[in-house]
């Protein structure tokens, strides 16, 4: 069971990296606004989901690892 957790925590650290990645290439990249102007805020915003789904997906694989350690 505990190598199980730690190749699930591995996998899902692996998947947040592929997001970032996927972000980097413009995959996720949100629709910019005609009327936008100068202003990053409204990419910013567009961009708050997919970051913080590779964020969330990062962390659960950080807890799954650590929690997995323990005797």
């Amino acid at each position: 069971m505990r190598s199980l957790r730690i190749l699930a925590g591995w996998l899902c650290i692996l998947a947040g990296f592929a997001v970032m990645v996927l972000m980097s290439f413009g995959v996720f990249d949100p629709a910019r606004s005609p009327n936008a102007g100068d202003s990053l805020m409204p990419l910013v915003v567009g961009l708050l989901p997919s970051v913080s789904f590779g964020i969330a997906i990062f962390a659960i694989g950080v807890w799954l690892i650590s929690t997995g350690k323990r005797p």
